[in-house]
């Protein structure tokens, strides 16, 4: 099968290596672009590190060397493991906030779960490193967020997508909401017809976002990419 991947780099790349070991044809079109924004560490350092993507642990550049030494907590296992090979060595560090994964320490839930079990944690001042367009949440107040990168949506389809999408048998992944739409926008405007179209989710809120209309649409039980892969049959 000929499958779209939509989700920024290198995540694109690694998940591309993985359909091709599966014998798939992957066509890349990332929607969105990350790049790093320029940030500065507290005068006092915090206690403990929170990151809720492995896109804040590649882009937080050369300060993360002077928290290395702290607890971190982090959402996913991607990230968790991004975590890791920034130098958060100490498995018994690392916490991931995740309803399907269970490492070392894990706090179950989500990332508003995770945050909230931070503030009643007696914690002292915790620094959370995170994108500009992070979903929208109320931080406790021992939580100071700094924005370390800043991702923007692609202009348009690239042609090669246009041309996977225009032919026969093409199944595009969505990874989330955000992105999902915007998809959803330049298929419109690069007028294909969504009737002709297949997609597949990492959720049901993903698959949502993506609106009506589509010749198939599936959502993954659970959000991560192993499941996605399943529920769109692409792994045998």
């Amino acid at each position: 099968m000929q499958v779209l991947v939509t989700r920024p780099q290198p995540e694109a790349a690694r998940t591309a290596a993985r359909l091709t070991a599966l014998g798939h044809d992957v066509v890349l079109a990332p929607l969105l672009i990350t790049a790093a924004v320029d940030w500065e560490l507290p005068e006092v350092l915090p206690e403990a590190v929170v990151f809720t993507s492995a896109a804040a642990v590649r882009l937080a550049g050369p300060q993360l060397a002077t928290l290395r030494h702290l607890p971190v907590f982090v959402v996913g296992a991607a990230t968790a493991q991004a975590a890791r090979d920034a130098g958060f060595a100490v498995p018994g560090q690392i916490a991931l906030a995740s309803k399907h994964a269970d490492p070392v320490n894990a706090t179950p839930g989500t990332a508003a779960v995770m945050l909230e079990r931070i503030g009643g944690s007696g914690l002292g001042r915790v620094l959370y490193l995170a994108g500009r367009d992070r979903a929208a949440r109320d931080l406790p107040p021992n939580v100071d967020l700094h924005v370390v990168y800043a991702a923007t949506l692609a202009a348009a389809l690239a042609a090669p997508a246009v041309s996977a999408l225009a032919g026969t048998s093409t199944l595009t992944l969505l990874y989330s909401a955000r992105t999902a739409g915007h998809f959803a926008a330049l298929v419109d405007a690069a007028r294909l017809d969504r009737r002709r179209l297949a997609i597949a989710a990492l959720s049901p809120q993903v698959l949502a976002a993506a609106g009506p209309g589509w010749a198939s649409g599936i959502a993954a039980p659970v959000p991560t990419e192993t499941a996605l892969l399943a529920a769109a049959g692409l792994r045998r």
